[in-house]
């Protein structure tokens, strides 16, 4: 199984997490300060750490081209998110992981990313961490 059909596989089970935490929130779930907020449910911990470490084992096992297979995926996969906000974020959060991958890339594909991520997430529009992974791939 490539690194790229594993990091989909994390996709598959957050998403059925997410699932599970919609399908279990109550009415008032996180408004005012009540009750369970779906955001801070550990599957979104889970996911991080998941991505983290496979981000680091690509980093050290993996070819230029699986690094660049995989740094896309992240980067898609939020874009691609037809959930709640609360995970939409989340995805956007784990594209710090494609820090250990981005100075690995070839050139080329760093280019090409980095073209893809700046009409993606406009400067105006991006979170403090998106403006990381684009330093990063502009670098």
């Amino acid at each position: 199984m490539s690194i790229t059909e594993r990091f989909r596989d994390l996709m598959t089970i957050y998403d059925e997490a997410v699932q599970e935490v919609q399908r279990k929130r109550k009415p008032l779930d996180g408004v005012f300060g009540l009750g369970h907020h779906p955001g801070s449910d550990p599957c979104h911990d889970t996911m991080d750490s998941a991505v983290e470490e496979l981000c680091r084992e690509a980093a050290q096992t993996e070819d230029a081209a699986a690094l660049a297979a995989l740094t896309e995926a992240i980067f898609r996969a939020e874009r691609a998110w037809d959930g709640p906000e609360y995970a939409r974020l989340m995805l956007a959060a784990i594209q710090r992981h494609t820090l250990v991958l981005i100075p690995l890339l070839e050139p080329g594909e760093r280019a090409r990313l980095a073209e893809w991520y700046r009409k993606e997430y406009p400067r105006r529009k991006r979170l403090p961490v998106q403006d990381r992974v684009m330093a990063a791939l502009a670098g």
